[in-house]
Formats: structure tokens, sequence, C-alpha cells
């Protein structure tokens, strides 16, 4: 008889780039588009005469050969978006907390709560806990304002909102820093 094998886990790699992919693709605008020579405005009359003239038949003065036509074979608005299921989405973002977490580059820390807002100790406290390169601060409602008002002005560091954590920013951050007050449960 032959021998049941057990599936293993989704490929999270694969998951990790149709995410990035996904959210990529999904930005992008495709709004360029030129007019064809029936969106043009004018036109209306033929140019001349049919017979007679010595010149070439012409039918609109809107034509693509025509200064002021339409173009042949122009570009038109595009849609370009993707669908993604949110199990796969929230599977491709576990997958990189794990390797986030793997690396030893997640940093859960309340020792910096400042009464005021200041970068200053705000750089001095990520040179103390030795967080170096580009670090995604992420924060919920009960993050304190203070941390997000001293952080804000920190050229490597950027601020994400948790409902709107992404494959890109992860991956583009060295570092994730959040506090315990800022992961709720």
């Amino acid at each position: 008889m032959a021998e049941i094998k057990k599936t293993k886990e989704p490929d999270t790699e694969h998951l990790v780039l149709e995410a990035l992919y996904y959210q990529q693709t999904n930005m992008r605008r495709g709004d360029a588009a030129m007019k064809t020579r029936g969106e043009v405005s004018g036109g209306g009359a033929k140019p001349w005469r049919q017979k007679g003239t010595g010149r070439a038949r012409q039918g609109s003065t809107r034509a693509v050969q025509w200064r002021g036509g339409g173009r042949a074979f122009g570009s038109r608005k595009h849609v370009y978006d993707l669908k993604m299921n949110k199990k796969a989405r929230r599977a491709a973002l576990n997958a990189l907390f794990a390797a986030k977490l793997q690396e030893g580059r997640i940093l859960v820390d309340d020792s910096f709560n400042p009464e005021a807002p200041s970068t200053k100790a705000f750089i001095n406290f990520l040179i103390e806990k030795e967080v170096d390169g580009k670090v995604l601060l992420l924060y919920t409602g009960a993050t304190p304002k203070a941390i997000l008002k001293s952080a804000r002005n920190v050229p490597e560091v950027t601020l994400l909102c948790d409902s709107r954590l992404n494959a890109k920013d992860i991956l583009n951050a060295d570092w994730l820093f959040m506090t315990k007050a800022g992961q709720g449960e």
C-alpha cells in the first residue's frame, strides 16, 4: 500500500513575494491615456472636397496624420488591481515577523517614555539599544504621543500604524520597534 505523505506548510517565501507584488502592483495608477480620433474635439467637416484639388483625400482634420489629431494605438487607462487572500497576506506578514525575530531584529521595549517629545533622546535610546540602520516603529492608539513625536523627525525611522502593516515596509526595515503599550493585548 502506498503511504500517505503529510502536506508540508505553505511556501512562506513565495507568499512573501506574492504579498510584495500584490502591494506594489496595487499602488500603480495606470492613468495614462491618449485620445483617439473620435475623442479629439473638432474635425466634423471634411477639410476639402474629395476630387479635383490635386491634394490627397482627407476626411477629417482630427485624423492621426494631422497636427492636433488623435493618436493611433495610443495608451489606454489600465486597472492593475490584484487580489490576494487575507489569510495568505497574514501568513506572509507572520513569516516576515518570524524571520525578523529569528535574526533578533525586533525590539519591544517600554524604557523609552519621555515626558516631552525629544528627538535627541530617541536617537540616544536607539544608540543605547545598539539599533542601527532603518527602523520601523509600529504604533497603535495606545502608544504615547511623545514617542511618536520624538521619532518622526529621525531620517532612518519610519512610523507605521499597526492597521497599515505591510510586507514592503517590513522588508525595507532593518529593525522593528514597538512599545509594550503599543502591542495591545
